[in-house]
């Protein structure tokens, strides 16, 4: 080997070397985000839940069968509405037995910082609104903003966002009737039993 051969394959194994360390910092931070959503996501449904001894099922992607001292209290699922001012906006929706709605958190959207980011529950109080509210004890104009004749307030400046959530959540009412006899008798997979198990997470970020 000579002597100028030796300096280049050097440089190609320091190369090799630095790029396996940057590809396991990678995964390592890959595997990190999606733990943390994880938790992220789990803390969303026991909120909705409000229920510390509450269990989680899955029994489908993005479904979860809620169970307390063995019997079933509700469910919790994703549900999305292309309606918002900058697009999507994807939610958690919990559904009680009888159709009564739990609560409501969401997980992800683009509304403008100051006025339609007023759905998150860090910025206002607003998507509390949905609690209780079904499609049994709402008539169907009950399901829009007060300027548009519904019984939920708009935000000032931004009537577009909580018309799209609105919609959305009335949309995710009829699923669960339509669902809601299939997922009772689903076989399912425990996620979460207790709250304990859950707090070293809870101020996890993504």
């Amino acid at each position: 080997m000579s002597n100028r051969s030796k300096p280049i394959i050097t440089l190609l194994a320091l190369a090799a070397f630095c790029g396996s360390l940057v590809s396991m910092s990678n995964l390592l931070s890959r595997e990190k985000i999606l733990e943390n959503q994880t938790r992220f996501a789990q803390k969303k449904l026991i909120e909705i839940a409000n229920d510390p001894e509450v269990e989680l099922h899955a029994i489908q992607p993005d479904v979860y069968r809620l169970e307390s001292q063995g019997k079933t209290t509700g469910f919790v699922f994703k549900q999305s509405t292309e309606k918002g001012y900058n697009g999507n906006i994807t939610f958690w929706l919990g559904v009680d037995t009888e159709g009564e709605i739990l609560g409501v958190r969401i997980i992800s959207h683009k509304e403008t910082p100051g006025l339609g980011d007023k759905i998150e529950t860090n910025v206002s109080d607003w998507i509390h609104a949905f609690a209780g509210a079904s499609l049994e004890n709402r008539q169907a104009s009950d399901w829009a903003v007060k300027k548009q004749g519904g019984t939920f307030d708009q935000f000032s400046g931004a009537t577009i966002t909580p018309a799209a959530v609105i919609d959305g959540v009335k949309t995710g009412l009829v699923h669960f009737e339509n669902h809601a006899s299939s997922w009772s008798e689903a076989k399912d997979k425990p996620v979460y039993r207790t709250e304990e198990s859950f707090r070293r997470g809870e101020d996890d970020e993504y």
